[in-house]
């Protein structure tokens, strides 16, 4: 399996707020990334959040698996993730990367993050 070809992405809740990311100007995203070889897909996304957001996760449950045709992913992986730290505060992270709880009532959030990844799943 050419592990290169997996990305990860994690909803991470703060009430009916999520957990986005963007590079400056750009558009906001799940945080995640890309699995490397030898990691599975949780321990993948755990290890990308951090470095993106300086956000510590747990994995706690699989949402969705939607196949891509893009030059560099063909499978991308959905998990639901809590914080670790109930305290996190995205504004005090120092990246390259904009971080921010954004309004999972916001239309466009709604249709793509709950509807397409939550909708009935976000309970065990």
């Amino acid at each position: 399996m050419d592990y290169r070809k997996i990305k990860v992405q994690a909803v991470i809740l703060n009430g009916q707020y999520v957990l986005m990311m963007r590079v400056p100007g750009g558009i906001w995203t799940l945080p995640g990334g890309e699995v490397e070889e030898g990691e599975t897909p949780d321990t993948a996304l755990e290890r990308v959040v951090n470095e993106a957001t300086g956000c510590a996760i747990k994995v706690t449950k699989h949402l969705s698996r939607e196949k891509v045709n893009e030059e560099d992913c063909r499978l991308r992986l959905t998990f639901l993730a809590e914080g670790l730290s109930k305290q996190y505060d995205p504004k005090g992270h120092g990246g390259p990367l904009q971080v921010d709880w954004r309004s999972l009532r916001s239309p466009e959030l709604k249709e793509l993050i709950y509807d397409k990844h939550l909708a009935g799943k976000e309970r065990v």
